[in-house]
């Protein structure tokens, strides 16, 4: 059994759950990263999501009580209706995402235990995230007084416009499914409005200079020659992968002599004349030692081993290592292009101003946070299942018909220039 959800456009619009606009309702997946779900919420995956939702498979609430009152933060509620509206909408747009740029249906993941000591579920975390999101917002419209931030009343008009549209482009049947009323999808809207809102002047505070001793960025090209990934368990296999790492040794002299012989080498077109699947690569890394701390904290930030560093240090722009750079059983041949990269710098500024605001975010929401009265309905939340085998998808046939799978950005540059 299925059921179609219409009336929706949900793209990327700025950086909130959702964003009001008098013809439409726009949505965005905050992607949380599994290591750190609660502190990682703010990279975003886009879907551009139009027209309908598919519901199948078995209900999986049983009979939820949209009106009931699951959480509150200070005096301000949040409705089974809000959570199951946001919960619902997120797992569409997680099957979408999948389907797009994995080719699969994620439904069985939602099963899988997450948290083997306490239990729980990557359904159950969707859930639990998105309750978390909601009590975020409640926090915002709550300080947002501190901010002279307020929900004018055009915007508030626009808000029952598009809850209006949404409830009369669905039928009974699926706003039972999502145990949503209008209420409750105006709430929703509201909140999503402040925590648009509230975003950029809770930001404005943090500190913007950054020097450029601060953000200095050094950048080399390297290629990086390794030994077949074997492992040797007979005395023939080790005299194998010795000659093996003999091997890739001897590939990376070839290419550093070579590199060395010519002038104004190509250091991607020469590794790739001793062995085709060999590269060259380009990578800037921090040169101011509080960066680098931070950074080998962070497996994302770089390749680099610090041989590789330590070795360029004192070269001239353009000058190449002179000899290898063993690091394990791999080989570098390394170019020095700029000991201070000021492109790159200026970039690195850019993402040291980000951190710090996002950082202040946090830490401002935190605060609050631990000072508000929040209390749950634990027992209530529970009953809200996000399970395998209770589908909510966004249809495809839909969104095709409106343009949605040309893909997202496009997406949102149609719908505003529409309006």
């Amino acid at each position: 059994m299925a059921w179609d959800i219409g009336g929706l456009n949900c793209n990327l619009l700025g950086q909130c759950p959702c964003f009001v606009d008098e013809k439409s309702l726009y949505f965005y997946k905050i992607n949380v990263q599994e290591d750190d779900m609660k502190r990682n919420r703010e990279r975003i995956i886009v879907a551009a999501l139009t027209g309908a939702i598919a519901l199948s498979g078995l209900a999986g609430c049983g009979q939820l009580d949209g009106g009931k009152t699951v959480a509150t933060v200070d005096k301000e509620e949040i409705s089974m209706g809000v959570l199951s509206f946001m919960t619902r909408y997120q797992q569409a747009q997680t099957a979408q995402m999948y389907m797009s740029m994995l080719g699969s249906d994620p439904s069985s993941m939602w099963d899988q235990v997450e948290d083997e000591k306490k239990g729980t579920t990557y359904g159950d975390s969707l859930r639990d995230d998105a309750l978390e999101q909601l009590e975020e917002m409640c926090l915002l419209k709550i300080h947002a007084d501190e901010y002279e931030v307020t929900v004018t009343k055009e915007e508030q008009e626009k808000i029952q416009r598009a809850a209006k549209q949404f409830m009369e482009d669905n039928s009974e049947e699926v706003k039972s499914e999502l145990v949503v009323s209008q209420k409750d999808v105006e709430r929703f809207l509201e909140l999503t409005t402040y925590y648009q809102k509230m975003q950029e002047p809770i930001k404005a505070d943090a500190d913007m200079n950054v020097t450029d001793e601060e953000a200095a960025q050094t950048t080399v090209t390297y290629t990086k020659v390794d030994p077949p990934d074997t492992e040797a368990t007979t005395d023939e296999e080790k005299e194998d992968s010795g000659q093996e790492e003999k091997d890739a040794k001897t590939k990376a002299q070839e290419i550093l002599d070579q590199v060395l012989a010519t002038e104004d080498a190509d250091m991607d077109a020469i590794a790739k004349s001793v062995d085709e699947d060999l590269s060259a690569l380009s990578e800037s890394f921090s040169t101011n030692e509080a960066e680098e701390e931070e950074d080998e904290t962070d497996t994302s930030t770089g390749n680099l081993p610090d041989a590789v560093k330590e070795a360029v240090k004192g070269l001239q722009d353009g000058e190449v290592v002179s000899s290898l750079i063993q690091d394990g059983d791999s080989y570098y041949v390394v170019r020095l292009d700029s000991a201070f990269d000021q492109e790159a710098t200026e970039n690195q500024k850019d993402s040291i101003i980000s951190e710090r605001k996002q950082e202040l975010y946090d830490d401002t929401v935190e605060e609050w946070r631990d000072k508000a009265d929040i209390s749950e309905d634990k027992k209530a939340i529970k009953k809200l299942k996000v399970k395998g085998n209770h589908k909510f998808t966004f249809k495809a046939e839909e969104a095709e018909s409106t343009g949605a799978g040309d893909g997202a950005s496009e997406n949102a540059e149609n719908s505003e220039a529409s309006e």
